[in-house]
């Protein structure tokens, strides 16, 4: 296994919704939390949609659940929607959102599944070399929904020595991302990269109201409720 160390430089990578739950970033406010609402009739009951902004000095830490792999990912809360008098808590996560991608043979860069076979096979390979070059300084986590490291990561300079004319053509649907190390496995060039877009996950909140954890959702609720976040956030 061959490693690269100290590899900075930004490039663009394709990230769908199957990958993670996120808005995209146009999304994420700032909006008036005086929201819009909209009303509807469902089940003989009538519903108020509504969305409003947590205050940004709130750094209150909530775990979002994911029930069928019993994993959690820590968030802030970024703001609050009712949909269908259901609450949902609409977060960032408290640390730095990662992926483990690869290069195709076209050079474009591949995100991993994150519930995929080379996900098992090539993250603990990668925590690995995370512990070997930050000992206890960064912690490489498997967490739901995308890849966090843990710990203070310094901002680094654009390596403005680097240079790759078979990155290019960047789409309007791509996004940026830091490498922060690269490696070689089975002649298989792969990477860790920063995502320097906001992630955005959605959690649907405890029924217990004393209880701050929320649950991610599932991906017939996601199909669900996304839609409708969406153009929420887009009216306000």
């Amino acid at each position: 296994m061959n490693i690269y160390h100290n590899v900075f430089f930004t490039i663009a990578i394709l990230f769908t919704t199957s990958y993670i739950h996120a808005f995209a970033p146009s999304l994420t406010g700032p909006f008036n939390t005086a929201a819009k609402t909209r009303m509807y009739f469902s089940s003989s009951k009538l519903y108020q949609n509504t969305i409003h902004k947590v205050p940004e000095d709130d750094d209150t830490a909530i775990p979002f659940l994911d029930p069928k792999k019993n994993s959690f990912i820590e968030c802030y809360a970024d703001s609050i929607a009712i949909i269908e008098g259901v609450e949902y808590t609409i977060g960032n996560p408290c640390d730095t959102s990662v992926a483990l991608c690869y290069f195709d043979e076209n050079y474009n860069l591949v995100p991993i599944d994150l519930d995929g076979p080379l996900m098992d096979e090539i993250f603990p390979l990668a925590a690995e070399i995370v512990e070997e070059e930050f000992g206890e300084e960064l912690v490489l986590e498997r967490t739901p929904q995308t890849l966090t490291l843990v710990g203070e990561l310094e901002e680094v300079e654009d390596d403005d020595d680097y240079e790759d004319e078979n990155i290019d053509n960047i789409g309007d649907d791509e996004e940026e991302v830091e490498v922060l190390l690269s490696f070689e496995e089975d002649g298989r060039e792969y990477v860790l990269v920063k995502l320097l877009d906001p992630v955005l996950l959605v959690g649907k909140a405890s029924v217990d109201k004393n209880d701050q954890k929320c649950f991610l959702l599932s991906e017939e609720e996601a199909d669900r409720v996304m839609p409708v976040l969406e153009k929420m956030f887009l009216e306000n």
